[in-house]
C-alpha cells in the first residue's frame, strides 16, 4: 500500500483521536480501543514507511495516549482481588514442601528449647534474660502472670508490635537469599526461643493461663514466622537447586514467590498485632471465650495458607499458569542510558551492573574493607575487640556506624576513610562507565568528563561535604534525625557526585545542576531503599543468628583464652566495614542511573537525536539500503 492512500484511509480515525485527546472528559473504554489502533498503525509504518513522517507523526501520538491513560493509574481492583484468592493460594500450593519445612525445622526446635529447660532451668534466663525472667516471676507473685501485656497503651504497643514483627518476617524472609542458611538459622532461634518461653510458665505452674493468654495473637504471630520461614526457604532454593533454568533465572522465580509469600502475611501481622495490642491484655475474659478465639485463629490459617491451594489444586481452579510464564528472557539486554527510568527501575540497574561486572565489585568492597581493617589494627591505640559495638537497636546502629569515621582510638581514621569511600566510589563509576561503552560506542555523552586523578579528588570532596553532619547528628544523640537526613540527603549526594564525574569538575556548576535534574520522588525512594537494606544488614551482626554462625567456626580458633573474641571481633567488624563499602557502591550506582535518567527528563536528549535523524536512516522497509 502505498503511504498516500495509507494516511488517506486513516486520517479521519487519527483525527477523531486527536480531537479526544483535547477533550477533558474521555471515555476511557474507547481511548483505548483508539490506543490499541494507533499502535497496530504505528507497527504497519516502521515496517513499511520507517523513514516518512508519518511513522513520526503515528509515535508521537501513541506516546501522548499512553501517558493519558497510565499516568496516575491506580491499582486495579480485580488484580488485588486475584492476588488473595488466586495468585497467593497457587504460590502456597507450589510451594507446600517449603512450608512443611518451615513447620518442622520450628517444631524441632520449639522441641530443642523445651527439652533444655527441663535439663537446665536456668535456659530460659539466657534466652529470654534476666530481667524479663524476674519480671515474670514477681508478677506470678502478684497474681497476675500476664501482667506484662497490660503496661502500656494499646495503640502504642499495637504500632511497636507490628513494626518489630514486620521486621522479624522479613528478615526472616530476606535472609534466604544466603542460600537459605540466614532463613534455617532465625527459624532455629525463634522455635527455641518458643520452646523454653512456653516451658517457662509450665515450670510455674501457670500453663492454661499463660497458653490461653498468649495464644490469643501467638497463633497467628508464630503461624506468620513459620510461613516467613517458608518464604526465605523458597527464595533460596533457586541458588541450591536451580533444576532446568540457569541459575540466575531460578532464583528469579524463587525470590518472586517468596516475595508473594511475605506480602500475604502482612495484614497477619497487622491483625496479630491488633490482637495482642487491645485484646490479650483482658485476662479475665472467661477461658472459653478465650479457647474458642485461639481455635478460630487457627482454622483461620489452616483454611487459607493450607487447605484453600489444596482445594482450588484439585479441583483445577487456579487462573494462573506456572510461574515459569513471568520468566523474562535470558538476554544480555543493554540498560538504557538515554530513558527515564523509576526508582525501581534504578535500583534494579545497580544490581545489574554489580553482576555483569563482579571483578571491579568484589575488588573494591574487599579491598577497601582490608585495607580498613589493616589500618585499624596497626593504627589503632586499643584491641579491635574494644573499637566498634554492634547494638541491636536501629538507634544504636547509626551510632555504632559512626564509630567507623570518627574513633578517637584511631588516628586519622576519618581521612583515611575518605580515601577508601572515594575509591569505592571512583570504582562503581569506572564499572558504569564500561557498561556505558559497551553498549553505546559511537555516543559522546562521556566526553566532558573530567581526568581521573580529579575524579578521586571529587568524590571525596563530595564525601566529605557531608560526612561531618552526620557524625554530629549520631555523636549529638539525634539518632532518628540523622536517619531521616540520610535518606534524603545521600540521594542527592549521589547525584552531585555523579554530575561531578560525568559532566563537568566544577562543583559549584555541578550543585546547581543537580538541583536541576534531581527528581524528589525517585530519589526519596531510592534513599529510603538504600538506608533501610543497609541499616537492616548491619542489625543482623548483633543478632544471636550471627553469634550462632560465627560458632560454627569455632573449630577453626585456637583454644587460647580470648582467641575467640578476638575472632569474632575481627570477622564481624570485616563484615561491616564490608557492607559498609557496599552501601556507598550501590549509592554511587544509583547516583550514576539517577544522572542518565533524569538528564534525559531535563535535557531530552533521546527524543532531540530522534527528531535529528528521521528521514536519514539507511534502511527501508526492514533491509539496509544497497
Amino acid at each position: 500500500m502505498k503511504e498516500t492512500k495509507f494516511i488517506e484511509q486513516n486520517k479521519e480515525k487519527w483525527t477523531e483521536f486527536e480531537q479526544m485527546l483535547r477533550e477533558k472528559n474521555r471515555d476511557p473504554e474507547k481511548l483505548n480501543d483508539l490506543f490499541i489502533q494507533i499502535t497496530d498503525d504505528l507497527s504497519y509504518a516502521r515496517t513499511f514507511y520507517p523513514n516518512r513522517s508519518v511513522r513520526v507523526f503515528l509515535n508521537t501520538l501513541a506516546q501522548r495516549i499512553f501517558h493519558n491513560i497510565y499516568k496516575g493509574k491506580r491499582f486495579p481492583v480485580e488484580r488485588f482481588r486475584l492476588f488473595w484468592t488466586d495468585e497467593l493460594p497457587h504460590v502456597m500450593w507450589q510451594t507446600r514442601k517449603a512450608l512443611l519445612l518451615s513447620f518442622s525445622i520450628f517444631l524441632l526446635a520449639f522441641s530443642i528449647g523445651v527439652v533444655s529447660s527441663i535439663i537446665n532451668p536456668e535456659f530460659a534466663r539466657v534466652i529470654l534474660g534476666d530481667g524479663y525472667v524476674e519480671m515474670t516471676i514477681e508478677n506470678i507473685e502478684k497474681g497476675d502472670p500476664m501482667a506484662v501485656y497490660k503496661e502500656s497503651g494499646p495503640l502504642g504497643m499495637t504500632a511497636g508490635i507490628a513494626a518489630n514483627n514486620l521486621f522479624v518476617a522479613f528478615r526472616t524472609a530476606i535472609f534466604g537469599v544466603l542460600a537459605s542458611i540466614g532463613t534455617l538459622m532465625i527459624m532455629l532461634y525463634n522455635g527455641i526461643m518458643v520452646g523454653a518461653f512456653q516451658y517457662f510458665f509450665i515450670e510455674k505452674g501457670v500453663f492454661w493461663e499463660s497458653f490461653l493468654t498468649i495464644w490469643i495473637h501467638g497463633t497467628l504471630e508464630i503461624s506468620a514466622i513459620i510461613i516467613a520461614g517458608a518464604a526465605g526457604l523458597v527464595a533460596g532454593s533457586g541458588l541450591l537447586f536451580p533444576g532446568t533454568y540457569r541459575r540466575v533465572q531460578a532464583f528469579q522465580i524463587s525470590m518472586r514467590q517468596g516475595l508473594k509469600i511475605f506480602l500475604g502475611i502482612i495484614p497477619i501481622i497487622i491483625l496479630a498485632a491488633i490482637f495482642e495490642g487491645f485484646l490479650t491484655r483482658y485476662t479475665e475474659t472467661p477461658d472459653f471465650i478465650r479457647a474458642m478465639f485461639i481455635g478460630v485463629s487457627l482454622f483461620f490459617v489452616l483454611w487459607y495458607f493450607v487447605w484453600l491451594p489444596w482445594f482450588k489444586a484439585r479441583r483445577n481452579h487456579f487462573k494462573n499458569p506456572e510461574q515459569a510464564r513471568e520468566l523474562p528472557p535470558d538476554l544480555h539486554e543493554p540498560i538504557g542510558f538515554e530513558v527515564v527510568k523509576s526508582a525501581g527501575e534504578i535500583f534494579g540497574d545497580t544490581f545489574t551492573v554489580v553482576r555483569r561486572h563482579p571483578r571491579i565489585f568484589w575488588f573494591s568492597c574487599l579491598g577497601a574493607s582490608f585495607a580498613f581493617l589493616a589500618y585499624v589494627a596497626f593504627w589503632g591505640s586499643k584491641p579491635m575487640t574494644e573499637l566498634f559495638s554492634y547494638p541491636r537497636d536501629p538507634w544504636g546502629v547509626l551510632s555504632g556506624a559512626s564509630d567507623f569515621f570518627s574513633n578517637s582510638a584511631a588516628p586519622s581514621l576519618y581521612f583515611f576513610q575518605l580515601l577508601l569511600m572515594g575509591m569505592v566510589t571512583l570504582m562503581a563509576f569506572t564499572a558504569v562507565e564500561k557498561e556505558y561503552f559497551e553498549y553505546e560506542p559511537e555516543t559522546d555523552a562521556l566526553e566532558t568528563a573530567p581526568k581521573t586523578i580529579r575524579k578521586v579528588l571529587i568524590s571525596l570532596l563530595v564525601i566529605a561535604a557531608v560526612m561531618p553532619l552526620m557524625i554530629l547528628f549520631l555523636r549529638a544523640g539525634v539518632p532518628l534525625i540523622g536517619w531521616l537526613f540520610s535518606m534524603v540527603l545521600y540521594p542527592f549526594l549521589s547525584l552531585w557526585c555523579a554530575i561531578l564525574y560525568l559532566e563537568t569538575a566544577n562543583p559549584i556548576t555541578a550543585f546547581v545542576r543537580t538541583f536541576k535534574l534531581i527528581q524528589w520522588g525517585p530519589a526519596l525512594v531510592l534513599g529510603f531503599l538504600t538506608v533501610n537494606l543497609g541499616m537492616m544488614f548491619f542489625l543482623f551482626l548483633d543478632t544471636p543468628v550471627w553469634e550462632m554462625t560465627l560458632e560454627l567456626f569455632r573449630w577453626m580458633v585456637p583454644p587460647a583464652e580470648g582467641a575467640m573474641a578476638k575472632f569474632s571481633t575481627f570477622v564481624t567488624t570485616l563484615l561491616a566495614a564490608l557492607l559498609l563499602y557496599v552501601f556507598y557502591y550501590f549509592l554511587a550506582l544509583a547516583g550514576a542511573f539517577q544522572y542518565f535518567s533524569n538528564r534525559e527528563v531535563a535535557d531530552a536528549r533521546k527524543l532531540k537525536k530522534d527528531i535529528e535523524n528521521v528521514g536519514l536512516s539507511r534502511e527501508i522497509r526492514g533491509l539496509a539500503r544497497e
